[in-house]
């Protein structure tokens, strides 16, 4: 586990949309890396404890932020995150998640508030201290589907723009998932099931090729033409390329 560990290299933000199935996805891969609290009925010191029920220690390379919203699942399931940043606006308190008990742990966490009036999204500025602390594969959970349809548009514009610093960035939501391609090649394993759609982001996408899904295609595709959308896994091992433009790669299971 500690091999593997050391060369899972990534950044994890956790954003305020309705995950779904897909928190629990994500709670087995933050206390598969280490993340979790102590019991609160237990009142041994972690640091001389014997009894084995010392939480794991953190593996560093795994980096969590919660953008604004986000930081309500994480406290909700007794997990913190490694830093916060946002305008504390999308944070929905009740009698479990109180605003005394909420600001008790931000004061026990690194964090930025910000004004709610900003150039910036809070997910973007989520995804910039990702990059900033030299995270190049991020994983983005809460950040599609809610009923702020306008910040999955926005956060896709964000995948966007790092994928052409570097980035590899996939965003997760309920049953779903999101990717860029620029100017590269994707795989895709013969077990997975469901439905890939192909939308060209950029005005024309040459080169691009699609092979082992039901339908295969050589040649351009254009940002106002749908050609792409509701491909489908058919058992075998698939690829998409493409050789000058941006993909959109949406994966659903369906």
């Amino acid at each position: 586990m500690n091999q593997i560990a050391r060369e899972y290299k990534q950044a994890i933000i956790i954003g305020a949309s309705p995950m779904g199935n897909e928190a629990a996805q994500l709670l087995a891969l933050l206390r598969w890396a280490g993340y979790g609290a102590q019991e609160e009925s237990c009142t041994r010191d972690c640091a001389t404890c014997q009894s084995g029920c010392r939480k794991p220690e953190m593996k560093k390379d795994i980096y969590v932020i919660a953008a604004d919203g986000g930081l309500g699942f994480l406290l909700k399931n007794k997990l913190r995150p490694d830093f916060l940043v946002g305008d504390l606006d999308s944070i929905k308190y009740d009698d479990i998640l109180t605003e005394a008990a909420v600001k008790a742990a931000i004061g026990e966490i690194p964090h930025e508030v910000v004004p709610v009036e900003k150039d910036d999204t809070d997910m973007g500025l989520a995804v910039a201290k990702a990059y900033e602390k030299g995270y190049h594969e991020i994983l983005i959970y809460g950040g599609c589907g809610g009923a702020r349809v306008s910040h999955t548009f926005a956060n896709v514009q964000l995948m966007s723009l790092y994928a052409k610093k570097g980035c590899q960035i996939q965003m997760m939501g309920d049953g779903i998932r999101m990717e860029i391609l620029w100017n590269g090649c994707k795989t895709f394993s013969s077990a997975l099931k469901g439905s890939l759609s192909v939308i060209c982001l950029s005005d024309k996408a040459d080169g691009v090729v699609i092979r082992g899904l039901k339908y295969e295609y050589v040649g351009s595709l254009t940002s106002d033409f749908t050609l792409g959308v509701s491909n489908s896994f058919i058992g075998q091992n698939a690829m998409v390329s493409v050789e000058d433009g941006t993909l959109l790669l949406v994966y659903e299971r369906v």
